[in-house]
């Protein structure tokens, strides 16, 4: 899910982690994944949006309306877990569904935004080279 942006895949890397993360949690460590899930959100989102600010990206409302109803999803499941009202499996349907969404989230909308920024800063479009490219255009989840 390279984008060809830095900043931008760092921050799915991470992205990747935290949610693995969480998918594997137990009940001892189920609310510090959540909380980091919350916190890499908020970090990432925050920076996507002064990008989008800062190049006067066009599709930035639609953009941050996905990422706000993101937010609130987790930020109410953690919520819920801190008060004992939400369990385990609850826990890991919020990885799933995250490690459902952020595929298609990254191929339409932050691909998108990669090119605007890196035409903006550089005149031209993102350029990513792979090195194994002998799987043909399949494409392996990055949770598995």
């Amino acid at each position: 899910m390279l984008l060809g942006h830095g900043p931008t895949d760092d921050a799915h890397e991470e992205f990747v982690q935290v949610v693995k993360a969480l998918d594997a949690c137990n009940v001892v460590t189920a609310l510090g994944c959540l909380q980091a899930v919350e916190d890499h959100l908020l970090s990432h989102f925050e920076s996507e949006r002064e990008w989008m600010v800062r190049t006067a990206y066009p599709n930035m409302d639609c953009h941050l309306d996905e990422h706000q109803k993101v937010l609130d999803s987790v930020s109410e499941v953690n919520q819920l877990a801190k008060a004992g009202q939400v369990g385990l499996r609850d826990v890991r349907r919020l990885a799933a569904a995250l490690a459902d969404w952020f595929p298609k989230h990254v191929t339409y909308l932050d691909s998108a935004l990669s090119t605007w920024i890196t035409k903006r800063k550089h005149g031209g479009a993102p350029v990513i080279l792979r090195r194994d490219i002998s799987a043909g255009p399949q494409q392996a989840s990055v949770f598995a």
